[in-house]
């Protein structure tokens, strides 16, 4: 680990001199006697005095350097995992709302391709300890529920907050794939990256994002997977040929994602069963170990200052109670 120890405001370490203050004599400190040869001699009473003096000293010079923001940045730890960075892209339109079911089933009941999604992905969650994760949703509009983050239950508070309310009105995949290629922008890479699409659609993408996909994905080294959610006989079989004509904007999307340089892989999932299975085909792929370096966040040693402050600051005030101020 390294470690360099750094101040935010390092200008405030000019008060230091004062934690002297309580080491130089006061004469309101001194008792008036007749004779000071009658006094006894008071071993207790002098050890005493020295521990209140230190304790004054570091309540002084702890309030000082905590004032001072004094920590440890630009930490570093060595890890070995499959450190992945993986970027959970889930659809978030109306149509996640509806039943899902396998294919053949004209009205099909159960649970909402929502609900399923919600459950496979946060068991995918659990399974990923050593990865850095991300989780975004896209419907009109992409939304950024969760940056790349080490804290897996903020990763599964913001799968769970997908249940709230109803879906967005439409669709609009490609916006939603610029913005997930965009948070691996500027960010190096501690292993294998990867965007999990979740979606029961598809798009028909022009050249314009066609090439903007394509060179993120190749410029970042990003595998991509695609779980496509099927509902029964409404959902196109995108492994099936197509009549010419007649491909649909799901298919479209398929053989434009195996048109890509990079990894890719699809899924099709018309149940919970499929889609359970799908995750962990996913997790099994992107699993290969791998040593790596995690950058932490500054970490801040204030608190500690502030707490021996504070305890040195009881001492006095216990010390101040038993004290002698008067002979009378």
């Amino acid at each position: 680990m390294t470690m360099a120890l750094d101040f935010a405001a390092p200008w405030m370490l000019i008060l230091l001199p004062f934690a002297v203050l309580p080491v130089l004599p006061r004469r309101s400190d001194t008792l008036p006697f007749s004779s000071v040869a009658w006094l006894p001699p008071d071993h207790v009473g002098r050890w005493v005095g020295w521990l209140a003096r230190l304790c004054g000293v570091l309540a002084i010079a702890a309030i000082v350097v905590g004032l001072a923001g004094p920590g440890r940045s630009q930490l570093q730890v060595p890890r070995t995992g499959s450190g992945a960075q993986i970027l959970i892209l889930m659809d978030r339109s109306a149509s996640m709302d509806e039943p899902m079911a396998s294919p053949g089933v004209e009205s099909p009941r159960g649970d909402s391709k929502n609900k399923v999604a919600r459950a496979s992905l946060t068991s995918f969650v659990s399974q990923r300890p050593n990865d850095r994760l991300a989780f975004m949703m896209f419907g009109t509009s992409p939304v950024l529920a969760m940056p790349f983050t080490y804290n897996h239950r903020a990763i599964d508070d913001a799968i769970a907050a997908t249940a709230i309310g109803r879906g967005m009105p439409d669709t609009q995949l490609d916006r939603g794939m610029l913005a997930a290629l965009d948070q691996f922008e500027g960010r190096p890479s501690s292993g294998r990256r990867a965007i999990v699409l979740v979606s029961d659609g598809g798009a028909r993408l022009d050249e314009t994002v066609r090439r903007r996909i394509q060179a993120s994905l190749l410029r970042n080294q990003i595998a991509l997977y695609f779980i496509y959610l099927r509902s029964g006989i409404y959902s196109p079989d995108l492994n099936a040929t197509l009549p010419a004509g007649e491909a649909s904007a799901e298919a479209e999307l398929h053989r434009y994602f195996l048109s890509l340089p990079t990894p890719y892989r699809l899924f099709q999932a018309g149940d919970a069963k499929a889609m359970m299975a799908a995750v962990a085909e996913i997790n099994r792929q992107q699993n290969a170990l791998t040593s790596f370096v995690e950058h932490l966040p500054r970490q801040d040693w204030s608190p500690y200052c502030f707490a021996v402050a504070l305890f040195c600051a009881a001492m006095l005030m216990a010390m101040r109670l038993f004290q002698v101020r008067s002979w009378a």
